[in-house]
């Protein structure tokens, strides 16, 4: 037993479950490069399927517990008690691939169901590149979308645009700091906000497109109407921001396409004058998704370039504090649509609430909800505080580049 223990490893470590530390644990140990492929296994993968018919899942069940997962159905599913139930995969990305492979040579459609499983997989990982007309962002670092409000009712910041002279003053030092996309609006799009026509929103907004423009700016404007973003975008915006998931106008995304734009969809439950009147959802997450696909399907079907649409779950838009809180902790679901995932938390009502402070006194409190929504998948930050925020990126991007 003496000698035995002679054999006995010194120290124990518990490694952490991502990818690049993972690879370079077993490249250190000097594993043939083959060995590689164990990473995944440390890879935590979780996945719903819904509704599916009991036949079928009773197959997937049986190979999922086969490949090394679990799978959890509805209790009576065994016996074909009900017609239809979700299924819960409890793994790791090898045992879901393993799994796929599996269902490949299964009936009643399970190799489409296992395309489509290795499809969501291969979106939830990939590193993110958003298409702009002629530009290609990679978005391994995160950025910053400053807030530029030409509203004299914003909840946050009317009036600080005043002027054009101000307006350039404060885009010559957003160009000092290193900021290369900007988001302008000319109609609040805050709870209870009445609607600013077509015309006075063109002409708050049009002016300060060109001077952007004109300083090199990537420009993104703010826009629910078709024929403001047509405005925008012959004056050289590149990138519509619609709050209502391109709902709105019917015209927008096929505006979008002929310009080759890229759009931002977001979700609302409502419009801006009544949304926060009714916060009920059946399946808050899961219905949110739903929106935001049918609205992905819209743009593409318009021509929108797969790889130029961004997400954005809509913070503070029909949404009660605690369902904002709820999107925010499990943002990284919405990585599966393989999409950048965009933020507005700034200075928002969730915030104020939280901290029981008003709109001047939320810096802090964005700025650690900011920070919270990047560790979990968030790829562009729309914020107010420019100065702390571009801090709050550099300390993120220096973390999240680093390998040991």
């Amino acid at each position: 037993m003496e000698e035995l223990n002679n054999f006995a490893p010194m120290f124990a470590d518990i490694i952490s479950p991502d990818k690049m530390r993972l690879e370079k644990e077993i490249t250190d140990l000097g594993a043939d490069p083959y060995a590689l492929k164990i990473a995944s296994k440390g890879l935590p993968c979780n996945i719903k399927l819904r509704k599916v018919k009991s036949p079928a899942a009773n197959i997937i069940k049986q190979e999922a517990i086969a490949s090394g997962i679990d799978a959890a159905v509805h209790k009576r599913t065994v016996e074909c008690g009900v017609e239809y139930t979700d299924i819960l995969l409890c793994g790791n990305v090898a045992g879901v691939r393993k799994l796929t492979e599996r269902l490949s040579i299964q009936p009643y459609g399970l190799k489409n169901v296992a395309l489509d499983i290795n499809r969501l997989i291969e979106k939830y990982y990939k590193t993110m590149v958003l298409k702009v007309q002629d530009l290609e962002i990679d978005l391994s670092e995160k950025i910053l979308m400053p807030i530029i409000n030409v509203t004299p009712d914003s909840f946050s910041d009317s009036g600080l645009f005043d002027n054009l002279e101000d307006i350039e003053n404060y885009f010559a030092m957003l160009k000092e700091l290193g900021v290369s996309l900007i988001d302008i609006g000319g109609e609040s799009t805050r709870p209870g906000a009445d609607p600013v026509p077509l015309d006075e929103e063109l002409k708050r907004v049009l002016p300060i497109v060109e001077i952007a423009v004109s300083m090199g700016f990537l420009v993104s404007v703010d826009t629910y109407k078709g024929g403001v973003a047509k405005e925008v975008l012959k004056k050289g915006a590149r990138l519509i921001n619609d709050v209502s998931g391109l709902n709105h106008d019917k015209d927008m995304a096929s505006i979008c396409a002929d310009f080759d734009a890229a759009v931002s969809i977001m979700h609302m439950k409502g419009e801006p004058k009544t949304m926060q009147m009714d916060t009920s959802y059946d399946n808050l997450l899961e219905d949110i998704k739903d929106y935001i696909e049918r609205s992905i399907e819209k743009a593409l079907s318009a021509g929108i370039n797969e790889n130029s649409i961004i997400v954005d779950p809509g913070f503070g838009f029909g949404k009660s504090l605690r369902d904002n809180y709820i999107i925010l902790k499990y943002l990284n679901e919405f990585k599966s649509f393989g999409m950048p995932i965009l933020v507005g938390l700034s200075r928002k009502s969730m915030i104020g609430n939280v901290i029981g402070k008003p709109v001047g006194e939320r810096a802090i409190g964005s700025i650690v909800a900011e920070t919270i929504a990047l560790m979990n998948g968030a790829d562009i930050v729309r914020a107010h505080d420019v100065l702390h925020a571009i801090d709050m990126l550099k300390i993120f991007n220096y973390y999240n580049g680093i390998v040991y």
